[in-house]
């Protein structure tokens, strides 16, 4: 069975600058897409990440997705616009992982530096990083 697509002038589309936010929380994915404030600078006058929208999805369709986001990569490699093994998030340095993933988990890099906060905070879950803005969604 296959689903046709309404014409193409009547998908909505958003545009975002990245992945700001990434949580697991009673069995659903959350994802805050972000893009960059015209309005809202920091000290050195760059624009700050603003929150556009949120992605919520189940386990096995996160997971999908990943495997429909590793394929896209794979073609874009194949086709020349990316060159082969490029890393998640070129030009900056990953944040270290942390301790409640296993080593083997990915890790989803984005330009905010955010780290990916479990849903239930515990002790030994590190702290918000300070002046950074928090869905109450994501625990």
């Amino acid at each position: 069975m296959t689903i046709d697509p309404p014409p193409d002038d009547r998908i909505p589309e958003l545009y975002a600058d990245g992945v700001f936010d990434i949580g697991f929380g009673n069995g659903m994915v959350r994802i805050d897409l972000f893009s960059l404030s015209a309005l809202r600078k920091d000290d050195n006058g760059q624009p700050l990440p603003a929150i556009r929208q949120r992605v919520v999805m189940s386990l096995p369709g996160f997971l999908a997705s990943l495997s429909a986001l590793e394929g896209m990569r794979q073609r874009l490699e194949a086709a020349g616009v990316l060159p082969p093994n490029l890393p998640p998030n070129p030009g900056v340095v990953p944040a270290p992982a942390p301790s409640h993933a296993p080593p083997s988990a990915p890790a989803f890099q984005n330009p905010v530096q955010a780290t990916i906060q479990p849903a239930s905070p515990s002790p030994t879950t590190p702290a918000t990083q300070p002046g950074r803005p928090r869905s109450p969604n994501f625990g």
